[in-house]
């Protein structure tokens, strides 16, 4: 056996753990870890955390999100509400296709992402993430995107439900826009990113409860005034005697629309703020967010 007095320079050459050496004999390249060199070279091309990296973890907080117990306790409520409902009045009818999930899905879902959000507080487990590749402003994100889910299947939810009246010509006094049927999905998808918000800036026992109150609250203190667009429970259309007559609530639907999308965003924006290594960027969407929900709230208003 012979001692090849070049080896030690080719192997210094090819570096230590690089999967690569050299065939002594040949003195040509052998690949002994070819799947772990691809992947390391990939690595290097592509930025693996903005890249690969949210998104899978997005579609694992999705998931987490959509078999919470809390959510699911929400979509068989809401379910349950729709079965019993006797389809008689149409404001009753009316009320039921455009805002009833923003009770039963809404309010259910906004404490399952607070849940999840606070996972690893109440587990005790935030140092062993501290270690994770990926920092707390991409799991922050993530479980944004992932707030995108529940809101995607609520606008399916919506267009399966009046697809269902339509063809069942249950009385509804006329066919709700866009916009009226918007207004449940926007909440839960508000709901979804203020209890990640909530997770992130105040993740204390008994925070999301007192939360949901003031909200619930302000909701009930404008809803039988002529602000009632302000909340987000709204009933787009009046209760008027006899209960058949149809009257349609002062107010513009579209505005409310742009109402409940520059609250919702601005949740998600406000999360990002907290966990974000640049603020500034943040605080200038939260301000122009917190704009447009105060002109779009007035200009809704009759």
């Amino acid at each position: 056996m012979t001692y090849d007095h070049g080896a030690p320079s080719r192997a210094a050459e090819t570096g230590p753990g690089t999967g690569i050496g050299t065939n002594i004999a040949t003195d040509t390249p052998t690949d002994d870890h070819a799947p772990l060199t691809g992947s390391s070279r990939v690595a290097e091309r592509l930025p693996v955390t903005t890249l690969h990296a949210v998104p899978a973890l997005a579609r694992a907080e999705a998931r987490l999100l959509l078999r919470h117990p809390l959510n699911l306790l929400g979509l068989a409520l809401l379910t349950l509400v729709l079965l019993t409902q006797p389809w008689q009045w149409p404001q009753d009818s009316f009320r039921v296709i455009t805002a009833q999930m923003v009770m039963e899905w809404g309010v259910l879902i906004f404490f399952a992402a607070n849940l999840i959000g606070t996972a690893a507080r109440r587990a005790g487990t935030r140092e062993l993430l501290s270690t994770a590749p990926l920092d707390r402003t991409h799991r922050t994100a993530a479980a944004c995107l992932a707030a995108l889910v529940p809101f995607v299947l609520a606008c399916l939810f919506q267009a399966v439900l009046l697809g269902l009246c339509l063809a069942f010509r249950v009385d509804l006094g006329h066919t709700p826009t866009v916009w009226e049927m918007a207004a449940g999905p926007l909440c839960v998808l508000g709901a979804a990113l203020l209890g990640t918000a909530t997770a992130r800036w105040a993740p204390w026992p008994g925070v999301p409860f007192a939360v949901m109150v003031v909200l619930v609250a302000f909701n009930y203190v404008v809803y039988s005034t002529s602000e009632r667009f302000l909340g987000f429970f709204v009933e787009f259309v009046l209760w008027t005697s006899p209960m058949s007559t149809f009257e349609k609530a002062p107010g513009s639907a579209f505005w409310h629309v742009l109402y409940l999308l520059a609250l919702s965003l601005g949740a998600g924006a406000l999360a990002m703020l907290r966990d974000s290594t640049r603020r500034g960027p943040w605080l200038g969407v939260c301000a122009a967010l917190v704009l447009a929900a105060v002109f779009s709230g007035v200009w809704q208003l009759p």
